[in-house]
C-alpha cells in the first residue's frame, strides 16, 4: 500500500504533537504548574481568598521568566493535595472538592479581564497541574484577613503580621480605596463581588488595599440593577466550620438578601451591606456576626443589633454604618456616598494620604505647597502609614527633578526606620537612578547621608551604585561635596575589600589631600587618611607618609600641622616604634620649627618625638 508524502508529513506532525505534550505534562507534574518554574519562592506573605486557601509567596522571577513590571511578585499556590485531604478529614464529597476549584478558576479568570487601580494586577495567569494551582500577581503583604490577626494556612508567619495593629487613618485610607473599587464594579463593570469580607480584600506591598476573590461575582442586569442570574446562598441552622472548602462567602458578611431563599430583589448593594460589616471589624476590631455560618444566629444578630454593638466605633461613623447594614437594601447608600462620610471627610491626614494617591497627576506648583505642608504632619503618621501609604508614592515622585531636593529628605527620613530586607525592597530601586544622575545639592544631600545608605544596602548595591556616586563627589569641584564624602569615607571603606579601597578611594583621598585649595578639605582628608591607617598594608601606609610630606612642604598652617601628628600617631600605633623611628620621626621632627603652632601644639610635637625616641631606646 503505498503512503503519499503529505499523509506522512501529518502523520508525524500530529505525532510530534503528541509527544510535545506528554512530555510538558510530564514536566509540569514534576516542577509544578508554570508559575513555579517561572518563579523563585522566597518566604510565604500570608493566605488569602475565601478560607484562606490560597497561600501567598513573595518570589523572584528566575532568569528565564518573562520580564514584569516588579522587582519581585506575589506567587499564589493551592495546594490540592492538601485541598484533598481536609475534604477527606471533614466528611466531604469529591464533588465539592470540585466546586471550589471551579470556585477558584473562576476568581483567577475575572482577575484577568478586570482592569482597574483597585482590582489585584495578575502578572501571569492560573496555571494548574493534578497536584496545584498556580498564579502570579503585583506584590502584597498580606490579605486583610492576615492583618487582622487571622492566620490560617501561614506556616511561618513573618514578623511583620506578628501582633501587627493598624491604626485607624491607615484603615480610613484603606476602606476609601475599596469604596473606590467597588464604585468601578458596580458602575463600570456591572459586577457584585458577593463576598467582601477580609480573606478577600488585600494589602499591596505598597499599602493599596485591593480586591481579589471573585469566584462569587455575578454581573448586574444594568436595566434592572438586579443580579443577571439570581442565586441566594444555602447557609445551615447549626453551627458550621466550613473552612476547609467554603463553597458560599462568610455568613458573617453576606447581605441577608442573599441568605433569604425567594428574595428577588438582590444586586449590587448587596456588597454594600458587606463592605459595611467588613468596616465594622476593621474599626471596631471583632466581627460584628460572629455566626459559625448558622443562619439562625445571623438573622438574630440582625434582628436585634443594638446601640451597644456600636459603642466600639467612632461616632461620625455609626449613621452610614448603620445605613450600609441596613436589611432593607434600597436604604443602603452607594459606594460613592460612603467616601463622602464626615468620618473621611474632616481627616486632614487622610485628605494628605489622598493626594499622595494622586500626586504624580498634579502640576509642580501643587506639589511644592503639599510637601511643604506635609513636613509639619510627620509626628501625625505611625511607622506603618510612613512606611506603606507615604514612602511609595515619594518614591514614584522622586522621577520629576525638579521635586527631587524636596522629596529625598523625607524618603531617607522614613529609610532610617526600615531594615535591610525592607530598604532594598521598597526603597533602593528607586534611589539607585537619583544615586546615578544627582548632581549639585542633591548629590550633596545624599552623600550627608551616605552612612545611612551604606548601613542599609547590600554589598552588591554599594560597589554597583553607591560607590560610582560618590567616585562623583570626590571629583566634584564643590568643597561641600569634597568635606562631606571625605567624612563618609571611613564608613564605605569598611564595606570594601583592599584591592576596590586602593583603587576607587585612596587615590582621591590623596588628591584632595595635595591638590585643594581650601583648608577644610586639606583637613578633612589628612584625618580621613588617618582614620584609613588600620586598614591598610605597608605599602598603603607608605604613601600616605609620602602625601604628609608633600602637603607639609607647602602647608605650615596649624591645622594641617596637628592632622599630620593625628595621622603620624595612628601609624605608630599600626606599625609600632621601630616603623615609627624609621619612617615617622624623620617627617615629623622637621616641623618642630614650623612658626604656627602654639605652646599646646608644640609641646605635642615634643611628646611623639620623644615618646617614640624613649620607646626606640629601651627596645634596644
Amino acid at each position: 500500500m503505498s503512503l503519499n508524502m503529505k499523509t506522512l508529513q501529518q502523520a508525524l506532525a500530529k505525532a510530534s504533537a503528541v509527544i510535545e505534550k506528554t512530555v510538558t505534562t510530564t514536566v509540569q507534574e514534576v516542577t509544578g504548574p508554570r508559575p513555579l518554574q517561572d518563579y523563585e519562592l522566597l518566604d510565604q506573605a500570608g493566605s488569602g481568598g475565601p478560607g484562606l486557601a490560597w497561600r501567598i509567596y513573595t518570589a523572584r522571577p528566575r532568569d528565564a521568566a518573562a520580564s514584569t513590571p516588579y522587582p519581585v511578585v506575589s506567587v499564589w499556590v493551592l495546594d490540592k493535595r492538601a485541598l484533598s485531604e481536609a475534604r477527606a478529614r471533614a466528611g466531604l464529597s469529591r464533588a465539592a472538592e470540585d466546586a471550589f476549584l471551579d470556585l477558584a478558576r473562576a476568581d483567577a479568570a475575572r482577575l484577568v479581564r478586570l482592569r482597574h487601580p483597585g482590582v489585584l494586577h495578575v502578572v501571569q495567569a492560573l496555571d494548574e497541574t493534578k497536584a496545584a494551582m498556580a498564579m502570579v500577581t503585583e506584590p502584597l503583604f498580606a490579605s486583610v484577613s492576615n492583618a487582622l490577626g487571622c492566620l490560617d494556612n501561614v506556616g511561618k508567619v513573618p514578623k511583620e503580621l506578628k501582633g501587627m495593629e493598624m491604626g485607624i487613618l491607615e484603615i480610613k485610607h484603606g476602606l476609601l480605596q475599596v469604596a473606590e473599587t467597588l464604585d468601578f464594579l458596580h458602575n463600570n463593570a456591572h459586577l457584585a463581588h458577593r463576598a467582601i469580607s477580609p480573606e478577600t480584600v488585600f494589602i499591596t506591598s505598597s499599602g493599596s488595599w485591593k480586591l481579589g476573590g471573585f469566584g462569587f461575582a455575578l454581573s448586574v442586569d444594568q436595566a434592572t440593577g438586579g443580579l443577571a442570574s439570581s442565586q441566594q446562598f444555602h447557609y445551615s441552622d447549626y453551627d458550621v466550620e466550613d473552612t476547609a472548602l467554603p463553597l458560599q462567602p462568610s455568613l458573617n458578611y453576606t447581605a441577608p438578601e442573599l441568605v433569604r431563599s425567594g428574595d428577588s430583589k438582590v444586586g449590587s448593594t448587596c456588597d454594600i451591606f458587606s463592605f459595611g460589616c467588613l468596616a465594622y471589624h476593621l474599626v471596631a476590631h471583632r466581627p460584628l456576626l460572629d455566626c459559625h455560618n448558622n443562619v439562625k444566629m445571623y438573622m438574630n444578630s440582625l434582628t436585634y443589633l443594638t446601640s451597644e454593638a456600636f459603642s466600639n466605633v467612632p461616632t461620625d461613623l455609626v449613621a452610614d454604618l448603620r445605613n450600609m447594614l441596613s436589611v432593607d437594601a434600597a436604604s443602603r447608600p452607594s459606594a460613592m456616598a460612603f467616601t463622602g462620610s464626615s468620618f473621611f471627610r474632616h481627616d486632614t491626614r487622610l485628605r494628605a494620604l489622598r493626594f499622595l494617591d494622586h500626586l504624580l497627576e498634579r502640576d509642580n506648583m501643587q506639589k511644592t505647597e503639599f510637601l511643604k505642608a506635609l513636613t509639619d504632619m510627620w509626628k501625625d503618621f505611625d511607622s506603618r502609614v510612613l512606611r506603606y501609604k507615604v514612602l511609595p508614592p515619594l518614591c514614584a515622585e522622586l522621577r520629576n527633578m525638579v521635586m527631587q531636593q524636596m522629596i529625598l529628605p523625607m524618603v531617607l527620613t522614613i529609610a532610617e526606620s526600615q531594615d535591610k530586607d525592607d530598604f532594598e525592597l521598597s526603597t533602593l530601586p528607586a534611589l539607585v537612578p537619583v544615586f546615578t544622575s544627582a548632581s549639585g545639592e542633591t548629590l550633596l544631600l545624599l552623600v550627608k547621608h551616605a552612612d545611612l545608605i551604606i548601613s542599609k544596602a547590600t554589598n552588591e548595591h554599594l560597589i554597583s551604585h553607591i560607590l560610582p556616586m560618590l567616585v562623583r563627589a570626590y571629583d566634584d569641584t564643590d568643597p561641600r561635596l569634597q568635606e562631606e564624602v571625605l567624612r563618609r569615607t571611613v564608613t564605605l571603606s569598611r564595606q570594601l575589600d583592599m584591592k576596590l579601597l586602593k583603587q576607587s578611594v585612596l587615590p582621591r583621598v590623596h588628591g584632595l589631600a595635595l591638590k585643594t585649595t581650601v583648608a577644610a578639605v586639606r583637613v578633612n582628608a589628612l584625618r580621613c587618611l588617618g582614620d584609613l591607617v588600620p586598614s591598610l598594608d605597608k605599602t598603603g601606609i607608605v604613601e600616605i607618609l609620602q602625601t604628609l610630606r608633600r602637603c607639609t612642604a607647602v602647608d605650615h598652617s596649624a591645622p594641617t600641622l596637628m592632622c599630620t601628628l593625628g595621622v603620624a600617631n595612628a601609624i605608630y600605633k599600626q606599625c609600632g616604634v621601630e616603623f615609627a623611628a624609621e619612617h615617622v620621626v624623620p617627617l615629623v621632627f622637621p616641623l618642630l620649627t614650623a612658626q604656627h603652632l602654639n605652646v599646646q601644639q608644640f609641646a605635642k610635637y615634643i611628646l611623639f618625638v620623644k615618646d617614640i625616641t624613649r620607646l626606640k631606646k629601651s627596645v634596644a
